[in-house]
C-alpha cells in the first residue's frame, strides 16, 4: 500500500520504521527537522516492550539517563524529602530509564529504513477521502475537489484518499494515517464531535539552556518544587545543559495554545526555590507552553483515514507515559495492517480491539494524577509530604513502584 503519515514526531516514526519493510511510506511533518528543547519524561511500560520488539531499545538506552532519584526543595531552599528511583526500576523488571522526548525522536531517526520518504517543512491543510464525502461533519477538514491524478499524483483509484498540502499539492494514499498530535487536523473527521482537546486543569512550560554550573549543583537528582499552586523541576539534562519544567493550576477557557511569554513565566513562578529562580533568569524567548490536555476519540478510524498516538488517544503529561503509549500503539496499528493484509477495514478494527483498553487505561491514570499533580492548598500539600514519608518506610516503596509501574 501506499500510506501518507501525518506528523514525524515519535508516533509517525515509530509507526513508519514498522511499516516501511511492507508499504511505500510518506511521512510529512510541519517543523523545518528533528524538534530540540523538550523534557525528560520516564520510559516504560508497553512502550519499553515494544520497543524491544522492534528492535530500537538500545538506541534509545544509550540516549537515555539513569536519574538517582528526585529530591524535594521549598522557596527557602532546604531539601524537604527525597524519593529513590531503583524501586521504579526493580518494579519494571530494569525496563526503565529517563530520556529527553526529542532524544526519543532522534532514536527513532536513526533507525529510520532509508526507504520512508520523510518530508520536513510540509504542512497538512485538509484530508479528502471519497467514502467519506457525503456529510462530511468537518468541511475545512476535507478536500472540495477530487484528490491529483496517478499513484501519489495523476488519475487517483477512486477509493483512495488524499491530503492537500499548504503549497496545493494533492498527494493520494491506500491509507492516511493521523500522527500529528493532540491537536490533530484530522480527529474531527474520524470521530465528529470530538477534535477538539479536553484540558485537564493545568498549563506547562519548558525549555533547555546551557549552564554547566547549576549542572553539576543538580547532580543526579532531579529538583522538584515543594509548593501550592504552582511547582517546577530543574534537572541536568547532561554535563552542560539544564532542563527546567513549571506547572501550573490553570482554568482555561477555551481550548486555543497559550503564547509564550518569558516575562509572565519569570513573573509566575518566580520564588519556587534558588535554583528554579537561577533557572528562570535563562528562560528563553521561545520555549514549549500548553495547555494539559487529552484527546478523546470514540473510533480512531473512518474510511481510510486512522488516528495514532496523541492524534488518537493522548493520555496527557500527568500519566507519564505518553511517550511510551505512543510507541506501543504505533507497534499495535502496524501489527495489526500485517496480520489482516489487504483487508484494510478488518486491520484498523484490529487495531482498535488490540490497542484501546490499554490506551483508555493509561488515559485513566492520567485523569486520577490530574488531582495531586500539584498541591491546590497547603493541607493537600502536607498530605503529599506526609506521603512521601511513607515511601521510605520497609515495603512501602516496592508496593507503591509497583501500583505506579501497573498504572
Amino acid at each position: 500500500m501506499d500510506i501518507t503519515i501525518i506528523g514525524g514526531g515519535v508516533a509517525g516514526l515509530a509507526l513508519a520504521h514498522e511499516l516501511a519493510p511492507d508499504h511505500d511510506v510518506i511521512v510529512l511533518e510541519t517543523s523545518a527537522g528533528p524538534r530540540g528543547g523538550g523534557y525528560m519524561i520516564d520510559f516504560f511500560g508497553p512502550g519499553f516492550l515494544a520497543a524491544e520488539r522492534m528492535g530500537v531499545i538500545e538506541e534509545l538506552r544509550a540516549r537515555g539517563h539513569a536519574f538517582e532519584g528526585v529530591r524535594y526543595g521549598t522557596p527557602d531552599g532546604a531539601e524537604s524529602g527525597r524519593i529513590d528511583v531503583g524501586p521504579l526500576v526493580e518494579a519494571a523488571g530494569g525496563r526503565y530509564f529517563s530520556i529527553l522526548r526529542p532524544e526519543v525522536e532522534r532514536g527513532l531517526l536513526a533507525v529510520l529504513p532509508p526507504s520512508v520518504d520523510l518530508r520536513y517543512s510540509t504542512r497538512v491543510v485538509a484530508i479528502h477521502d471519497p467514502a467519506l464525502e457525503d456529510g462530511a461533519a468537518n468541511p475545512a477538514a476535507t478536500v472540495a475537489r477530487p484528490p491529483a491524478q496517478g499513484p501519489r499524483s495523476g488519475p487517483a483509484a477512486p477509493r483512495r484518499a488524499a491530503v492537500e498540502l499548504a503549497d496545493g499539492t494533492l498527494l493520494a494514499s491506500d491509507l492516511i494515517v493521523a500522527c500529528d498530535g493532540v491537536r490533530s487536523v484530522a480527529r474531527e473527521l474520524v470521530a465528529p464531535g470530538h477534535g477538539p482537546i479536553v484540558p485537564m486543569g493545568y498549563r506547562v512550560a519548558s525549555y533547555l539552556y546551557e549552564d554547566p554550573e547549576l549542572a553539576a549543583e543538580l547532580g543526579e537528582r532531579m529538583l522538584m518544587t515543594d509548593t501550592v499552586g504552582r511547582v517546577g523541576w530543574a534537572y541536568a539534562a547532561d554535563a552542560d545543559r539544564v532542563g527546567v519544567m513549571l506547572a501550573e493550576r490553570f482554568d482555561s477557557v477555551g481550548t486555543k495554545r497559550p503564547t509564550p511569554d518569558r516575562e509572565r513565566l519569570q513573573r509566575e513562578f518566580a520564588g519556587l526555590h534558588p535554583q528554579v529562580d537561577r533557572a528562570l533568569a535563562h528562560a528563553p524567548e521561545s520555549f514549549y507552553d500548553d495547555l494539559v490536555a487529552q484527546a478523546i476519540a470514540p473510533q480512531w478510524s473512518r474510511g481510510r483515514v486512522v488516528l495514532a498516538g496523541d492524534a488518537a488517544h493522548a493520555p496527557s503529561l500527568l500519566a507519564g507515559q505518553g511517550t511510551s503509549v505512543a510507541i506501543a500503539g504505533a507497534e499495535a496499528l502496524a501489527r495489526s495492517l500485517r496480520a489482516t493484509g489487504p483487508h484494510l477495514e478488518a486491520g484498523l478494527a484490529e487495531y482498535e480491539r488490540r490497542w484501546r483498553p490499554t490506551a483508555e487505561k493509561v488515559q485513566r491514570s492520567g485523569r486520577r494524577s490530574a488531582s495531586y499533580f500539584t498541591p491546590s492548598s497547603p493541607f493537600q500539600l502536607r498530605v503529599q509530604q506526609i506521603g512521601r514519608r511513607a515511601i521510605g518506610l520497609p515495603g512501602v516503596s516496592r508496593l507503591v513502584a509497583r501500583s505506579f509501574i501497573a498504572a
